[in-house]
């Protein structure tokens, strides 16, 4: 198929949600077990947070082999607090595959090899195409909830495989450059604290300054 021409997401990929809560039976803070990636676990920079990750029983996710999770997967946030993570997506990697996935999230799986997941998570980030699903989202006060059919109809452009590969690589270094900046300020921020309060510890010491 010409690239020039959009197939449905749901043509290149599988797309599933998570097991409900009550399959998850067990889910806690335990440094024991295998971890469940839920939406406050993704970050906006499209990787996997581990330090408050809970986590189910072995046994437990033995009985939940079809929810899985491999390298190459995308986790997609399905369900959120309006303004929240809705729409948020993250890229498995070694580190995570076979970990779970919970019932707020949908794995997003490519069936096929014409499509490459970095490319992928990259397209499904960009403004137009987030805003354009999350868009079709069921509204209440306390929550949003994703239909999956409004990602499984989602329009991709999928060009040649060089080309996916030049756009992920470029965008990733990208990315890798505004994380390595963002660091930055980060330390330049607290150094200038810290000087000023250096600076006037004669006036921070005192209480009714």
């Amino acid at each position: 198929m010409p690239p020039s021409q959009p197939r449905r997401l749901i043509d290149l990929c599988e797309i599933i949600s998570g097991p409900s809560g009550q399959q998850l039976e067990g889910l806690s803070s335990s440094s024991e077990g295998v971890p469940v990636v839920s939406p406050s676990d993704l970050t906006t920079e499209h990787k996997v947070d581990t330090r408050h990750i809970k986590r189910v029983s072995r046994w437990t996710a033995a009985t939940l082999e079809r929810f899985q999770l491999r390298r190459g997967d995308l986790v997609y946030v399905r369900q959120g607090t309006p303004g929240g993570a809705l729409g948020r997506t993250a890229l498995i990697g070694f580190a995570e595959a076979t970990w779970l996935f919970g019932a707020a999230c949908l794995r997003i799986r490519p069936r096929t090899e014409a499509v490459l997941p970095q490319y992928l998570l990259h397209y499904l980030g960009h403004p137009l195409v987030h805003d354009r699903i999350t868009s079709q989202a069921h509204q209440s006060k306390a929550v949003e909830t994703l239909p999956s059919r409004a990602l499984a109809m989602t329009p991709v452009f999928v060009p040649s495989l060089e080309r996916q590969r030049t756009i992920a690589g470029a965008l990733n270094e990208i990315d890798t450059q505004i994380e390595t900046h963002r660091q930055l300020i980060t330390k330049h921020d607290a150094l200038r604290q810290a000087l000023l309060t250096d600076l006037l510890s004669d006036a921070f010491a005192e209480p009714d300054t």
